[in-house]
C-alpha cells in the first residue's frame, strides 16, 4: 500500500541582506558549473555574477570569470576574463575582455577566446601576447586543437608575427 504523506514547511522571515542591480534580467550571484565528458575531461567555470540572455535561455552572460579545464591524463588549463557567454547545453564559452590563459609553462593574454567542446577547439584572437620560457610572441589569432595540441598562429593582414627570444 502507498500512503500520501502531507508535509508543510514553515518559512520564517529572516533579516537578509539583499543586493540589487540595475538590470532588466534576473542577476545570479556566485555561479558555478561543472561538467565531465566521456573521455574524462573536466570543465569548471565560476563567475561572480551572471544573467540569462534575452535571446537564448541556455546562454548565461557572466562577469568576472574563472575557468579550469582538466584534460584527462594531460595538462590543466586555467582561464580568466572579465566577461563570458556560457552555453549551459553545449558548455561552449566565449570569453571577452582581458582574457588570460595559462597551461603548463605557457601564458596567453588576449581580448577574446572561443572555447568549443563540440569541436575540441580553442580560438584566441585580438592582441595576443604569448609567453613561454623561451619565447614571447605577438599575433592576432591563435587556434589550438585540444586533442592533438596542434596550433596555428595568424595575423589578420599580411603583417609578420613578431617573436622575441629570451
Amino acid at each position: 500500500y502507498f500512503f500520501l504523506k502531507e508535509s508543510k514547511i514553515n518559512l520564517a522571515i529572516q533579516n537578509l541582506k539583499i543586493e540589487t542591480f540595475d538590470s532588466g534580467n534576473n542577476v545570479i550571484k556566485n555561479i558555478r558549473y561543472f561538467s565531465t565528458d566521456k573521455q574524462g575531461n573536466e570543465y569548471l567555470i565560476i563567475s561572480e555574477y551572471g544573467e540569462i540572455s534575452n535571446k537564448d535561455a541556455n546562454i548565461i552572460l557572466m562577469k568576472n570569470v574563472t575557468s579550469q579545464i582538466n584534460l584527462f591524463k594531460k595538462d590543466t588549463i586555467y582561464i580568466n576574463s572579465k566577461f563570458a557567454e556560457y552555453n549551459s547545453l553545449t558548455f561552449d564559452t566565449n570569453f571577452k575582455e582581458d582574457v588570460f590563459l595559462e597551461y603548463s609553462e605557457h601564458k596567453i593574454n588576449s581580448e577574446n577566446m572561443d572555447l568549443s567542446f563540440k569541436k575540441n577547439f580553442v580560438q584566441i584572437y585580438n592582441n595576443i601576447i604569448y609567453k613561454s620560457p623561451t619565447n614571447e610572441l605577438f599575433a592576432d589569432k591563435l587556434e589550438i586543437d585540444l586533442l592533438t595540441k596542434d596550433s596555428k598562429i595568424f595575423m589578420f593582414n599580411n603583417e609578420k608575427i613578431r617573436i622575441l627570444g629570451k
